[in-house]
């Protein structure tokens, strides 16, 4: 079974307390791609396994070992009256949060890290994970993944915006090995994978980026294990959808961003989500003041992911993913015969724009257009129409 993001990892480590597993955490249960300081930490780590519990104990209490992740993380308290899924329209708040982890394994700034390193780790590579929290126990998890496209390529800086020289510095031959690592690892960890690839289908250096991305899907290992034939295609592993942005957007403005569903649906549906609810039913989360975790059980796994990519991982790719967390939430709601208010939807959307702002590979100038992008977006988030 796939674990992908916080969530189910929380419930897998509650799961092996519950059935007499260990009572102290495991540093290898983390996942070091995301560990900034693993190099750091790993060797009191490794004192602290050599320690009795009582030792243990007073190590922790010191909080000296410290795990330290780049990203965002931030939560809204969501009033019951606006709140899905609940029964009752009073009571404690319910919670939206979202968590963006970036990766340490292809670290750099904007110009100096592009693209995919031999082991298979890409550039600007964060998980994402919308999670909403209900008082009565219920609680909602979506990841997708976002990251610079798998190829060998670099960007020269530039003083001039747009006028950044795009150049691939490997033959499809030398890359390939690569980009199936990147993907294989992926579905191993995610499941099945739709690329949402969102470059330009007129600016000339996007286009030879984004055709060398198709070849390479064509030719990816996890989609060819049998054969190429049509039912192998019907069910493969690594789908693709090249949407470009900005020509579908030029016309009547970022609203338009969501016909992007028409070609996600399907994957959409088939992924679904993660649904956890309480176990113990005689345990009312509204009533309790110190709310323990550990009754939980997984009613519903997410089986898949998207991977969404622009040139850089900023603008394009937030407003897109912020689409496709609403899908999510919606493929959620739809089997309780509900839709999310426009005031939820609203502090969801300020959610990812906010995620947007602290972007780690952002720039001045993109950040001011990110702020106008996915804030502008917001603005058809409150009046959807299904």
């Amino acid at each position: 079974m796939h674990r992908s993001g916080i969530l189910p990892r929380v419930y897998e480590t509650d799961d092996m307390s519950r059935s007499g597993g260990t009572s102290t955490f495991d540093f290898d249960a983390f996942d070091q791609g995301y560990l900034w300081n693993s190099y750091m930490v790993q060797p009191l780590v490794d004192f602290r396994s050599r320690l009795s519990n009582q030792e243990r104990e007073a190590l922790d209490a010191t909080r000296l070992l410290t795990f330290v992740i780049r990203g965002f993380v931030l939560t809204m308290p969501v009033p019951a009256h606006i709140s899905p899924a609940r029964s009752s329209r009073t009571g404690p708040p319910s919670s939206l949060t979202l968590i963006s982890r970036l990766s340490c394994l292809r670290a750099g700034t904007r110009f100096n890290a592009r693209g995919i390193d031999d082991n298979g780790n890409v550039a600007n590579f964060v998980e994402s994970e919308t999670v909403f929290w209900s008082p009565s126990g219920l609680c909602f998890s979506y990841v997708q993944i976002r990251g610079s496209i798998p190829l060998f390529w670099e960007q020269s800086a530039g003083l001039l915006p747009n006028q950044q020289k795009v150049s691939i510095t490997r033959s499809p031959q030398a890359t390939q090995s690569a980009f199936d690592k990147h993907f294989e690892d992926l579905e191993m960890k995610y499941g099945p994978v739709h690329v949402v690839n969102l470059l330009s289908k007129e600016k000339s250096s996007e286009v030879e980026l984004a055709q060398r991305y198709h070849n390479h899907i064509n030719r990816a290992s996890i989609n060819n294990q049998d054969g190429n034939d049509s039912a192998a295609k019907e069910h493969a592993l690594l789908r693709e959808t090249w949407y470009d942005f900005h020509a579908e957007t030029r016309a009547t403005g970022y609203e338009a961003a969501s016909g992007i569903r028409n070609y996600i649906q399907n994957s959409a549906d088939a992924f679904a989500y993660c649904l956890t609810e309480v176990d113990d039913q005689k345990q009312d989360f509204e009533e309790l003041e110190d709310v323990q975790y550990r009754n939980f059980v997984m009613i519903l796994q997410q089986q898949g992911v998207f991977r969404t990519n622009c040139l850089d991982c900023l603008d394009r790719t937030n407003l897109m993913q912020t689409i496709i967390s609403h899908m999510g939430i919606e493929e959620f709601l739809g089997p309780r015969s509900e839709k999310p208010s426009s005031e939820f939807l609203t502090r969801h959307g300020m959610l990812w724009a906010d995620n947007g702002d602290v972007s780690p590979a952002r720039m001045f100038e993109s950040m001011l257009k990110l702020t106008s992008t996915t804030r502008l977006y917001q603005k058809y988030m409150r009046a959807p129409e299904h």
